[in-house]
């Protein structure tokens, strides 16, 4: 088995365990690097059964696999996802329209709603 594969199969595992923990796996060929990003942050450090197994992966990823990197990350993290693999634990919505395809990935929900990037246009006739 490969390490990405093996990875794949473990954090599924995890997303199924603790239900209301996201997940964001990217694979770094250039460095042998595997990133893992855990949301919520209260989980990544206070949720002591999600911490034993992720020491418990941690320690069978390095034994299988001792010349690539395992890395997990949380929210604020100074090493950042910018393209991942696999997401576990989102919810994703898909619009299809023969010009534009999109997939929107709900990361949460919240009861305030941000404008901020809503741009309006006016018309004149």
């Amino acid at each position: 088995m490969k390490s990405k594969e093996f990875l794949v199969k473990e954090l599924t595992e995890i997303s199924y365990r603790f239900e209301n923990v996201q997940i964001r796996y990217e694979h770094r060929k250039n460095t042998f690097s595997h990133i893992v990003e855990i949301i919520p942050l209260v989980v990544f450090n206070n949720n002591e059964e999600y911490m034993n197994a992720e020491a418990y992966l941690e320690d069978e990823f390095e034994r299988l696999f001792p010349q690539e990197n395992i890395v997990f990350i949380s929210e604020d993290s100074l090493t950042e996802i910018k393209n991942p693999d696999y997401l576990f634990g989102y919810k994703s919505v898909v619009f299809e329209n023969p010009v534009f395809d999109t997939e929107l990935i709900i990361e949460g929900f919240s009861q305030r709603i941000d404008f901020s990037v809503v741009n309006y246009y006016v018309l004149a006739a």
